[in-house]
Parts: structure tokens; sequence; C-alpha cells
């Protein structure tokens, strides 16, 4: 028999998009990211289509092809199974499960499994609350084998993974781990069909036993099945365990979760340019053709669209309370929020130009940044800002000297001239992806790659809008950049990275080896990353990556309002705040990684300032959060200010801030000025990609960077 490979498959392209104003450069010979984030999970006869194999490039630009010491991932893809030989998902929920020794706690919202050394466990553990965290805890209510041997991942996709768990007892049983689904599915090899734990039988039956557990109800079903004591047996291969939700009915909660398990995950998403919006389609393919119940999370619930029948019962979340539909297919519709792809030109009178023409001056004489995969880029970011306000008040010099200094520093990062080269990308061949050298913030484990790269990313597309030739020369390289952190089917890369379909966000840790699952910080660079994934597909015209970096904008910035700023969600009582510093599968927590400050938790969802900021709305409960008038960061804090008083934010700015070093001071000037002239933005107001309404809500004014 040949070997068993996890079928990934390629959706259709997205729509086409409104052009660039910027004169393009020649498109790339390689498509681009996936245009929709999509994999098959199940095991078949047929080739994998992302092999571990250097991608080539052409041009001017060059990549390494192996990583010195220090600068390759710490951890290896030992429990990758079957999947051994290909370009695996990183930064995923599940990431834990290839790096072993077994696994940690994978969060799939409402249920969490662990591959632990007593078993297979299987939680639907509380949620709690204090003033500055919201934790939902691993309580294993049922347990499957005494104790395991090896674990591999057999299968993934868009959001499910199949992990295999060796049984000390012998034989091994596949757990079918679904985002989003309270049933849990287990196929035994080997071993006789077995749970075990606390509980008290609620109510049992040949196919369906229900058990009372720590307050919690829980259901079993398989065939034959009997309970003895703290054990639940059943005949032939499977098992599926069920989390009941709260306030269900009990008729339609059985019609509604079933024993029919899911074989396939795909996710895909559309931009509707015309309306203004994105959608995601969810899709769950079942062995038996049938549907089922799906746990949906709040921005899942404030963007459903018409279709799936609801089910009575909820579950309680970190996140927020999750309800019940029942669907083969979910469908989730957000807002295009405006991303205005340059800066835009808008009249300043002649005083308040000669004071952002003297920013870029105190901007220019700053040393220049230094570093690695983050420092470094964000220099490239801070350049790319200076020379585009530069552009939009006509300092054509100032303009000159920010693309001068920018174009050697990104070339340097996007040639690799041999081992004694101190910048560069080098392909790494063990899990399939680019790794930035010297590596920061673990970025060797694919950490934060989406905040580190997108700075390049849009760097390049600023560069390129003003030397076409640079994209020719350099932009195979760029777009390897892109597929890095947005996934790609191109041979040498994963289907997917940064971006989790189900969680509709990116996530920042490569391997996820915490007890809470993944998590991710900046909520703001995340977004940044997807809009420079816009700006670099329209300098290429390619119109496969230019549609997914603006649906995953719109995804991100949904998120990120909802989950990290707050907005339109209901945290759970005892938690004393609005924001949320890092947002994690199982915990919300009022922190950062690296400074307790309340300026620097809310500030790191503001950074980097460009003109795609918009998506954030009103700063209103923002301000209120942040109470005093800002310690650090306050350059970032009059910037957002302005999106809800701009007269107020040019106040601020003038009586003096303090500032995040990577941010350019013309560009803080600049955006509060252009929004003294503009208005607030209205980033609700349906408006294609390039374009954005400012002003009062009845009589906006549309501003557009498209052409």
């Amino acid at each position: 028999m040949s070997r068993r490979r996890t079928v990934v498959t390629a959706m259709a392209a997205l729509a086409a998009l409104t052009a660039c104003s910027a004169e393009p450069a020649s498109p790339p010979a390689r498509p681009g990211p996936n245009p929709q984030t999509s994999a098959s999970g199940a095991v078949a006869e047929a080739a994998a289509v992302t092999k571990l194999e250097a991608p080539t490039v052409t041009g001017r630009g060059s990549i390494a092809g192996t990583l010195p010491a220090g600068s390759a991932p710490t951890k290896t893809p030992v429990q990758a199974g079957e999947l051994a030989g290909q370009a695996v998902p990183t930064n995923q929920w599940w990431s834990s499960a290839l790096t072993g020794p077994r696994t940690q706690p994978l969060w799939a919202h409402p249920l969490a499994v662990q591959a632990a050394a007593g078993g297979l466990q299987i939680s639907g553990g509380p949620v709690t609350a204090a003033p500055k965290a919201i934790t939902t805890g691993f309580v294993p209510a049922l347990t499957v084998g005494a104790a395991t041997g090896a674990v591999s991942v057999v299968g993934y996709g868009a959001f499910h993974v199949v992990l295999r768990v060796g049984l000390a007892s012998g034989g091994h049983v596949d757990a079918t781990v679904v985002q989003g689904s309270p049933v849990l599915w287990l196929r035994f090899n080997g071993a006789k069909p077995t749970l075990d734990g606390a509980f008290v039988d609620a109510g049992s039956s040949a196919t369906r036993v229900r058990l009372d557990i720590a307050g919690g109800r829980w259901d079993v079903l398989g065939t034959d099945l009997s309970v003895t004591g703290t054990g639940i047996t059943g005949s032939g291969e499977q098992l599926a365990v069920a989390r009941v939700p709260a306030g269900s009915d009990r008729a339609a909660w059985e019609k509604a979760s079933t024993g029919d398990p899911v074989v396939e995950t795909t996710a895909a998403t559309a931009y509707d340019a015309k309306a203004g919006t994105v959608t995601q389609t969810l899709t769950a393919r079942r062995a038996g053709g049938g549907t089922g119940a799906w746990a949906l999370l709040p921005h899942q619930q404030a963007g459903l669209v018409a279709g799936p029948g609801a089910t009575a019962g909820s579950y309680p979340d970190s996140r927020g309370t999750m309800s019940l539909v029942t669907a083969s297919t979910v469908q989730i519709r957000v807002p295009m929020p405006g991303l205005l792809t340059g800066v835009p030109k808008v009249p300043l009178t002649s005083g308040v130009t000669k004071a952002v023409r003297a920013d870029l001056d105190l901007d220019l004489a700053d040393p220049p940044g230094a570093g690695g995969s983050y420092f470094g880029l964000k220099e490239l970011g801070r350049l790319a800002s200076i020379a585009e306000v530069a552009g939009a008040v006509g300092a054509d010099t100032q303009r000159k000297t920010a693309l001068d200094r920018l174009r050697p520093q990104l070339i340097d990062w996007l040639t690799y001239s041999g081992p004694a080269d101190g910048r560069y990308f080098g392909y790494d061949k063990v899990w399939g992806g680019l790794i930035a050298v010297p590596a920061e913030f673990g970025a060797q484990d694919y950490n934060d790659h989406h905040f580190q790269y997108g700075y390049l990313v849009r760097a390049a597309a600023v560069l390129a809008t003003a030397d076409p030739g640079f994209a020719r020369d350099y932009g195979d390289v760029v777009d390897l950049v892109v597929d890095d952190y947005a996934g790609s089917a191109t041979t040498g890369f994963p289907p997917f990275r940064a971006f989790n379909a189900y969680l509709g966000h990116s996530a920042a840790s490569g391997f996820a080896p915490f007890a809470d699952g993944n998590n991710q910080e900046s909520s703001s660079e995340a977004v940044a990353a997807w809009e420079a994934v816009v700006r670099w597909g329209l300098v290429r015209k390619n119109t496969e990556m230019t549609a997914y970096g603006i649906t995953h904008y719109a995804l991100e910035a949904a998120t990120a309002r909802m989950y990290w700023l707050g907005e339109g969600l209901t945290r759970e009582p005892g938690y004393e705040h609005t924001t949320a510093g890092i947002v994690w599968d199982a915990k919300v927590d009022y922190a950062t990684w690296f400074d307790p400050k309340p300026e620097s938790i809310l500030g790191i969802q503001l950074l980097p300032l460009t003109f795609g900021a918009f998506y954030r709305g009103p700063s209103a409960v923002r301000e209120r959060e942040l109470g005093d008038k800002p310690v650090v960061w306050g350059d970032l804090f009059a910037a957002d200010l302005a999106l809800s008083d701009p007269a107020a934010a040019r106040k601020r700015l003038d009586a003096g801030v303090t500032r995040e070093d990577s941010t350019s001071r013309a560009m803080v000037r600049y955006f509060i000025e252009a929004l003294v002239v503009l208005g607030p933005p209205q980033p609700a107001s349906p408006q294609p990609v390039g374009a954005l309404a400012f002003g009062p809500a009845k009589n906006p004014r549309v501003v557009r960077t498209d052409g």
C-alpha cells in the first residue's frame, strides 16, 4: 500500500479588484498565497502539494538555502507522523501536537483535549474571571486509556486536526478535534472503545449515555454502550463524546449532536466591493453527508448570515458566551472597514505643511534604526511612512532621501551574499518557511512572523510604487515573504500559517507550547500585516494575493475590534476592563509580554500608525480605559484620539507627547491634521478598498487612494 498523506485543496480565485493608482511591476509567475485558507483533513491515497523543497527565486533577489546555528528552529515536527516530509502549519491552536512530548491542551471551543501521560483527556472546563484575566480551566471530564504512548498528527484542515494517540495497553485511538464542534469523534484501532471518568449516570441507552460530571452534562454516543463503575465501553470501533450545552432542548440537541464524524473542514473568503463586505464560509463535511451542531463565538454570532437553524443552548467561553446552530456550512459577514492603500493628499494650511516638513527633517535626522527581524524591519516601515508623508505634502527632497535610505536596506534583506551576510532570509527545510536572520523574539520558531514581516512587505510596496523596477528585480523574494506568513499552495510552504479560520484572527506563537493554547498580543500589527499584503498585491497586479489580503484584513480587523478593543462584547463579570492586551485560546489577559503599564497594554494595539488604521473606529472607550495623560507612547494615543476628536488630538500633540521610537513624527502630525480637515473617519460606511468616508455621518466626504 502506498503511503497515505493529507490532501490540501486550493480553491478558486476570488473576484477581481479595483485598479491600483501606482504603476505596477510585471506580474509574478507564482500565484501568491492561497486565495482561501483551506485544507482537507482526509487521509487519502494522494500526493501532498506542500513538499519541503526550497522555492526558486528569479530576478536579483535571493535567499539562503540553509540557516546558521542560532537561527534555525529549536524544535522539529517529531510527531508529524504520516505528514513527515511536508511543510506543516505552525501558529495553529494544535501546533503543540507536532512538537511533543504528547500535547498541550488543544482548545477547540467548546471542547478541549490533551494527550497527556495519563491518557487522552477531554475537558469542558469552567470559565472564571478576575480583575485582569478571564480564564478557561482544563478540567478532565472523561479520559481515553490509562496511559498513552506515541502521539502523531495524521490529518488536518482549516479548523480541525486528527490526532493518533498510542495506548499503552495496545492499539491506538484517532481523535478528530474540530473547532466549534461540541462533539469529539474517537476511532479505536486494536483497542476496545473505552472511556473513564468520575460521573453519575443520568440516563443510558445502547447508543447514547448521559452523564453528570462536576456540574456539567455530557453524552457518549456509540454502539452497544454499557456503563460499569467509572467506565463506559462500546462495541465496534467508534465513540463520540459530546458536551451538552446549558439550556438545551433534549430532543433538538440529540438530533444535532451526531456520531457522524467530520472528515474535512474548509474556509473560503469572498470580497464584495459594491456592498463593502467580506464573507467567510466555513464548511465541515461529514462522513455521512449530514449536518451537525456548531458552537459560535461572539464575532460569528454578530456576523452570521441567515441560513443555519438555531439550536437551544449555550457554552461559557473566555471570549464570550457561545451559541449553537445546526448546519454543514456557516457564513460570517463582516464590513470592509475602509482601507486607504496609501497616504492621501489632503489640503493643509501653509503653517501646518511647514510643521509637517519640519517633522520630516527631525525624522530623517534620527539615527538609523538597527536590529534584526523585528526592529530592523520596523525601520523599513518607518522610512516608508516618512516617504509617503513627504510625497503627500510635496516635500520631494525628503521623499527622495527616505527612499534612498529605504532601498539599500530592503535590498540587503532581500539578497543573500554568503555566510558573512548580516541580514537576509533563509529557507527552513524542517518546517517549510522563511526565517529572517538575525531572528528576534523567537522568530526562528515562527513566532511573530506576520507582525515582523508585514513591515517589510508594506515598505516594499511603497518603494515599488516609486520605482517599478524594484518589484521586477526583487519582487520574487517579497512574494515569498508574503507566502511565509499568509500560507501558500506554492511548494515549500504550508497551506496556512498565522491565520486561524474559525477564530477569525491570527496567532503569534509558532509552536504554542502553553497550557492556555496559542495567543496574540498586537492585534494592530496583525491587521497591518494584511494591509501590507493588499498593497503589495496591488503593486504586483496579483488579484489573488490582493483579495487574500483584503479578506483577511477585514476579518482580522473585526476580531481585533471585538476581542482586543472590546467593541460590541460583553466581558465576563469580574473582569474590570473593556480592552485586552493578549487574547489566548483559553484566556483573555489585561497584560503584555513586555510591560504592565496600561499605556503598553493598549498601545500595542495601536502600532504601526498607517492610513490602514481607521478600522479601529471612535476612540472614546479607549480614552476612558486609559485615564490620565499617557506616560509613554503619547504620539500613538494622540493619533488614536483623532479618530473621535481631531481638534483635541491636535491640541494634545501641540502640548508635547512622548514618542514610540519607530513611529514617524511627520506621520503622526499629518494623520491628525488630515482628520482636522476631513473630519473623523466613518469606517462603517461601505466603501471599496482604496476609499473611505470622512466627516459627518449624514454627509460624508469620500477620500480615495485607488486612482
